[in-house]
């Protein structure tokens, strides 16, 4: 049962750190259909969670990573300015955090960006901020060169304009990644009988999840606990395998989502940061690729820890998106 879309309008982040409940509790799940977009009363094949704070006319759109989905950002948000000064959009694609988890569903970069368009078409998106994290940054090339291919082939668009892309420790070109074997890569490979067992062991999902983190960083059994739960809301512990082919996906693509392509295309309309962890042994690569359009204008942005710098560095990653929000053009 899906509830009403909404916003709300939370403008104090002198919170305590959520809990999941607590963060889908200041969503809702809407009504979506892969066909028709987000829809009413109850016509929708799937139902969606999405998390919009503030006037969403102009919004910033906090595009989830993987595997944590939107709860990813729960630490980064008390950080960031209020929604009277920053609206906000936070959303779960299909088999992530709150939204339904179908197990007969074609999972793909290119059926999460199908979402996010349908979303901003639902919510009357006039202008946005793009803010990807992880394997989100696909979604942001997918959306990008869609856009392209749309204008050259004439057809109309009703997609808001785009102020900014921000991207953090997420895949930018197709050779950059270097997911270590016993993390995506394997999990890619498992047989389809064993996905469903995968966020069921604690212990397993604890050494599964551990890479996420720098070696320095002393994550708890609490914050383990949370995104196992996270991730098996709704039964969906098999998003883990399902997903995770996302990056053989993106080296399919080729040049039509290689960053490189996509910057020079749209650096005359808006600015474009992208950042990266310092020991992130996922996407290390991209940051050094990137380097070589900095003289063309890309800003390019470094932080310690690991890969889950939403959980290592919330405070530090928040600053890096305000300040980069704020010096947009208005």
């Amino acid at each position: 049962m899906s509830a009403p879309l909404a916003s709300t309008d939370e403008t104090s982040n002198d919170i305590a750190f959520e809990s999941p409940d607590k963060w889908f509790a200041g969503g809702a799940r809407v009504d979506y259909d892969p066909q028709a977009g987000v829809v009413s009363g109850g016509s929708g094949q799937l139902n969606v969670f999405l998390r919009p704070e503030g006037d969403t006319a102009s919004i910033v759109t906090f595009l989830p990573g993987f595997p944590d989905g939107s709860f990813g950002w729960a630490r980064v948000r008390r950080h960031l300015p209020g929604s009277d000064l920053m609206p906000k959009l936070f959303m779960d694609f299909v088999g992530m955090g709150d939204s339904d988890k179908p197990k007969d569903y074609s999972y793909s970069t290119a059926e999460r960006t199908d979402l996010v368009e349908a979303i901003w078409r639902a919510l009357s998106v006039q202008s946005t901020v793009l803010v990807g994290f992880d394997f989100s940054s696909l979604v942001i090339l997918e959306h990008l060169r869609r856009r392209l291919e749309r204008a050259a082939q004439g057809t109309r668009q009703q997609l808001p304009d785009i102020r900014g892309v921000f991207i953090f420790n997420g895949g930018l070109f197709p050779e950059g990644h270097t997911h270590p074997w016993y993390t995506t890569p394997m999990l890619r490979r498992l047989p389809k009988p064993a996905w469903r067992g995968l966020a069921r062991s604690f212990g397993m999902f604890k050494r599964t999840t551990r890479p996420m983190w720098s070696k320095s960083y002393a994550v708890s059994d609490a914050e383990i606990r949370d995104l196992q739960e996270v991730l098996k809301r709704h039964d969906g512990g098999f998003y883990l395998a399902a997903a995770a082919g996302f990056v053989a996906d993106h080296k399919k693509q080729g040049k039509r989502l290689d960053f490189g392509d996509l910057f020079r295309a749209y650096r005359q309309q808006f600015p474009f940061f992208i950042g990266g962890s310092r020991e992130d042994p996922f996407e290390h690569r991209q940051l050094w690729l990137a380097e070589k359009l900095a003289c063309d204008g890309l800003e390019i942005g470094r932080l310690p820890g690991g890969h889950s710098t939403t959980s290592e560095h919330p405070e530090a990653l928040a600053a890096l998106i305000t300040q980069f929000v704020e010096n947009l053009p208005k």
